[in-house]
């Protein structure tokens, strides 16, 4: 077996171990090839020259995809996927990519790692302990499965870009992935909502998958109803059903924003950290 970085090139061989790898996973990765485009080429904004697979002649076996970034003032690798797939797990693949990967990543003058593990995952969370990964924080994850609420409710938002966002109205630091300077060198959907010309909140979302990243409301404009009115307009441009993830535990007043719009936790997340 041979681990090397990847390239386009193992766009194909990459999402068919991708797809093998989370088969039985709890959420649902069966991405189409043009869904897996946009969760590495425009969600994480994938660092070739970070991320690396294990090859058992041409079958690509095991995979690790960073990215990296900014991010809290630090340069920062972000983990935005590990697998193996069924049949070669329990070999120390994971190990061996990351014995391959520090070394670069040091190289690129990069501080730590983070990356996100679901709760539950224990096999996973072991092995990225025993690299040296440590538990930083917890995230909740939500899901809209009945949307009846907003059925009676407007869609006044309008689409803008991300540079129409010059003011933070979130009450949190997002995760990585959906923090402002990666969703910079990304390309996803953004929704103002305005009061008297001026932007009073907005979302960011996915319509692909229904991924909201970013959705904040000025404190002066809360309790107005503006933040029901961006779900609903991320509603009417999205294909499948909306999610929120990476939640911090201890932010109680979005959460309860969520289950007042019929969001439900379903699953959560570990924040883990290496620093290199």
């Amino acid at each position: 077996m041979e681990s090397r970085l990847i390239t386009k090139d193992d766009f194909e061989k990459l999402h068919e171990a991708f797809c093998h790898a989370f088969s039985n996973y709890k959420v649902d990765f069966n991405l189409t090839k043009d869904e897996f485009d946009v969760r590495i080429h425009k969600k994480l904004n994938i660092d070739y020259d970070l991320s690396a697979a294990t090859f058992d002649g041409d079958e690509l076996i095991g995979f690790i995809l960073h990215t990296s970034n900014i991010y809290e003032g630090i340069p920062t690798a972000f983990n935005g996927g590990t697998g193996v797939i069924p049949g070669f797990r329990n070999q120390r693949t994971g190990e061996e990519l990351y014995e391959f990967l520090l070394p670069k990543i040091a190289e690129k003058s990069l501080a730590r790692i983070l990356l996100e593990v679901i709760d539950t995952n224990e096999q996973a969370i072991r092995l990225y302990e025993k690299i040296g990964f440590n538990f930083r924080r917890k995230f909740l994850c939500y899901k809209l499965e009945d949307s009846s609420f907003f059925a009676d409710i407007d869609d006044t938002a309008k689409e803008g870009t991300i540079t129409n966002i010059i003011e933070d109205f979130a009450d949190f630091e997002p995760s990585f992935v959906d923090s402002k300077n990666q969703l910079l060198k990304g390309d996803e959907t953004v929704l103002l909502i305005e009061h008297e010309n001026e932007v009073a909140g907005y979302a960011v979302f996915q319509p692909i998958f229904g991924r909201i990243s970013q959705i904040a409301i000025s404190r002066q404009h809360r309790k107005e109803g503006l933040g029901k009115k961006l779900i609903k307009g991320v509603l009417d441009r999205s294909h499948k059903k909306l999610t929120v993830i990476n939640v911090p535990e201890d932010e109680y007043g979005f959460q309860q924003f969520l289950s007042t719009c019929g969001f439900k936790n379903q699953i959560n997340q570990f924040e883990m950290e290496l620093i290199i």
